[in-house]
């Protein structure tokens, strides 16, 4: 899924992908039913530059999943 290579292949350390990836993986399985089968792939790879764009904030995974949940549902 492009979501997944769009966290593994940024330029971050191991902490941070692992940190991004825990913090995709919960926020999504929070989120995952609100998108039906044509908006998934869009939905996941926003979700992912959201979840980039926030580690230069924090490093706390659940904090990042909390501000991409609030981003991510304004739209829905």
């Amino acid at each position: 899924m492009k979501a997944r290579i769009i966290i593994d292949s940024a330029p971050l350390g191991p902490d941070e992908i692992r940190i991004a990836r825990e913090a995709f993986d919960s926020a999504w399985e929070t989120i995952a039913a609100r998108y039906d089968a044509s908006s998934v792939e869009r939905a996941r790879e926003r979700l992912a530059r959201l979840i980039l764009s926030l580690l230069g904030d924090t490093q706390d995974p659940a904090e990042i999943k909390a501000i991409a949940l609030q981003e991510m549902t304004k739209d829905v």
